[in-house]
């Protein structure tokens, strides 16, 4: 595994033997172990059975060391020390003095099994109480367990037990750092064996992706190029250095959040705000203050709310989750001209807090924890952005985002430093040329470097290297720097060489094809985009933005199906009054409907062509109260409900009402056309051309 051969398990019989014996006894300790465990309650809380005899309990203890040295992973040994070493009778001195042994000897244990769980989680244990316990070397043996991981790791590298015990150990000692306990820098420590361990070898993901994690404080995108260029010359097919290289580009120190449209809604009275990506955001900490001039205006009441793109009845009821898009909306109504300019302050709850304390959380659980009252910190530290833009909002309702102007700062709840700005350690999103997208790069990444790194590319592709990454990263590195899209050869070749995944590069292509489309829609001023006949299975709130403002989408003829309504970026399309799904692969009228009903402005749904069953419960389908007109033409649902409303055989306009929509009726328009029966449509040969469900009964 990982490159490393396993050894032969014994290769005389005379070895064979001596194993046979090990397991003989092995097994008997394990049976006496258990039949003990059984014949007593063994907790520490009644401090009866084994624990209640000291001698007992010695000797109990003496069993589960020699079951660890013939079996580590029997889990109910390892449970035993715990108890043992919490019982009351043991002094503080004497715990310590039993904790450090432990320490040496699962030490020893794990140049044996170094891929143990069981082993690394009792260990992380006794590192925890003795950390909890304030004992006064234990910055020291932090520092040394360090060390030790990075020494296993030089058997194996990708030891996730060993990168997940570093990770706590490294928490524990940015704490005491922070207390001033800590002798060093934890950062420059971990810096400089990271370092190490990727110069033995490159191809140490893990190695890139915790040096990554230091980058704001250590490291230049200069010394890691040159790190990783020589790498990718010997190895252009190692995914992990490629992934490295996009981190470099467009990920290094560069802000996670940030808007990518707004607009204001002078129908519903609201705010609409688009993030690149899904967000929770504090509405007690955001807030807009809005006026005719930023010399004369004022905070402007009203209440946040989430924006799903996730269908209503598939969402979690009552989970507070993070969304794409949210919406501020105003207690009193604005005329447009009235708030000309736009004061906005967005607070979002960031990842960081999450991170940081699952591994706080540990250390504050009852049995890490020797003090009666636990300390409260153990509850979700949240880490905050702020970010504040200053808008104008356009006749339209549309509000461009001058990222000149954007400020963004971020605060620990725990911390009494206040807000932070990042100014100086972030970058800010940038518009992708040519385009209305705004993306991120990495800091210090400039136009130079990005053609350096595409000539890089070039000469490899010269030398026939023939490597899907090569392709890949070419692509996105054109894209950023507004070069002609170049995006079906890339994904041809990239097939090619990958034909297992075809179908999700041939997606891909047709996912730049869309942006493509809509990039020309939205340079032309159209609010009208064609999307038709592109085989499309899915379509993401990604894939959308930020021409989120459409009012009228042709998707007809394309693959979407039920599925697709996992995640519709049409869900949050506040302006959208049209849509043309004809000709999928839709089945359920109740699903699409309940999908659309947050997009308010919609009125008219055009569904023909697609295999719509007859449902069996009309009276669960919610619709927007503005949808006027649903085409359901040349579908198996279009015959039942002719034959409900005895409009079978019908020729000519009718409309009759539906009993089952109270709202609705049914519309039918055309005669039979003249044609050879063999090629008439199935609708046809009842003399329809056209069903529609409308809410008026009125002819148009």
């Amino acid at each position: 595994m990982h490159g490393i051969r396993r050894e032969d398990f014994y290769k005389t019989a005379e070895e064979a033997e001596a194993f046979k014996r090990k397991l003989e006894k092995g097994y008997k300790l394990l049976d006496s172990f258990v039949n003990n465990v059984r014949e007593s309650e063994c907790t520490v809380e009644s401090c009866d059975g084994i624990l209640g005899d000291p001698a007992e309990a010695d000797r109990m203890f003496e069993l589960s060391t020699a079951i660890i040295d013939f079996m580590p992973e029997y889990n109910p040994s390892w449970h035993y020390r715990k108890n043992y070493f919490l019982q009351p009778r043991l002094d503080r001195e004497r715990l310590v003095s039993l904790l450090l042994d432990e320490l040496v000897f699962t030490e020893s244990v794990l140049k044996k099994t170094p891929k143990c769980f069981s082993l690394w989680q009792h260990r992380l244990w006794v590192l925890t109480l003795l950390f909890n316990m304030r004992y006064s070397g234990v910055s020291d043996i932090l520092t040394k367990e360090l060390s030790l991981c990075m020494t296993l790791f030089k058997v194996d590298g990708r030891n996730f037990h060993c990168w997940g015990h570093v990770n706590y150990v490294r928490h524990y000692l940015k704490v005491l750092e922070s207390e001033g306990l800590s002798g060093g820098s934890v950062d420059d420590l971990c810096y400089s064996e990271f370092s190490k361990l990727i110069a033995k070898n490159f191809s140490n993901f893990s190695a890139w992706c915790h040096r990554g994690q230091l980058s704001e404080t250590h490291g230049s995108l200069a010394d890691e190029l040159d790190t990783l260029t020589p790498a990718i010359y010997t190895d252009p097919n190692d995914q992990c250095l490629w992934e490295h290289f996009d981190w470099l580009l467009y990920r290094r120190n560069a802000l996670g959040y940030y808007l990518v449209r707004s607009f204001y809604c002078s129908k519903s009275h609201s705010f609409v705000f688009y993030f690149n990506d899904c967000v929770k955001l504090w509405p007690s900490d955001s807030f807009i203050i809005a006026g005719v001039s930023e010399e004369n205006c004022g905070k402007l009441d009203g209440t946040w709310s989430a924006i799903s793109c996730v269908s209503h009845n598939r969402r979690l009821q009552d989970v507070d989750v993070p969304e794409y898009a949210w919406r501020y909306t105003l207690y009193e109504p604005c005329a447009v001209e009235s708030i000309a300019y736009v004061s906005l302050s967005l607070t979002i709850e960031t990842d960081e807090g999450v991170i940081d304390s699952f591994y706080s959380r540990l250390r504050h659980m009852s049995k890490c924890n020797l003090s009666s009252e636990l300390n409260s910190n153990g509850d979700l530290v949240p880490c905050l952005l702020a970010l504040r833009y200053k808008l104008e909002v356009l006749a339209n309702g549309d509000m461009p985002l001058p990222l000149a102007k954007l400020e963004f700062s971020r605060s620990r709840m725990d911390s009494a430093s206040g807000w932070e700005d990042l100014s100086s350690v972030l970058r800010g999103p940038a518009i992708m040329p040519y385009s209305l997208r705004i993306v991120s790069l990495g800091k210090d990444v400039t136009d130079i470097i990005l053609e350096q790194q595409l000539d890089m590319i070039k000469s490899l592709l010269s030398m026939d290297t023939d490597s899907k990454y090569l392709y890949l990263a070419m692509h996105k590195i054109r894209q950023q720097l507004g070069q002609p899209s170049d995006s079906e050869d890339c994904y041809a070749n990239v097939a090619r060489i990958d034909p297992l995944r075809g179908t999700l590069y041939g997606d891909l292509e047709m996912f730049c094809k869309v942006k493509r489309i809509l990039d020309a829609t939205a340079a032309t001023g159209s609010a009208c985009a064609n999307l038709a006949d592109m085989n499309l299975r899915h379509l993401s709130y990604r894939i959308l933005q930020p021409h989120v403002l459409l009012e009228e989408l042709d998707l007809s003829d394309n693959l979407l199906s039920d599925s697709s309504l996992l995640d519709f970026g049409l869900y949050v399309m506040f302006k959208l009054r049209h849509v043309i799904l004809s000709g999928n692969k839709f089945t359920s009228l109740s699903r699409i409907l309940d999908s659309f009903r947050s997009v308010v402005p919609l009125e008219r749904l055009n569904l023909s062509g697609n295999p719509l069953a007859v449902e069996t419960d009309w009276a669960a389908i919610s619709l927007s109260p503005f949808l006027r007109e649903i085409d359901v033409s040349d579908t198996p649902l279009s015959r039942f409900i002719l034959e409900e409303c005895g409009l079978s055989g019908c020729t000519d306009y009718a409309s009759v009402p539906f009993p089952h929509l109270p709202d609705f009726c049914v519309t039918i328009y055309g005669p039979k056309p003249t044609f050879d029966e063999e090629t008439v449509p199935s609708i046809y040969h009842e003399g329809i051309s056209r069903v529609l469900l409308c809410r008026s009964c009125k002819k148009e």
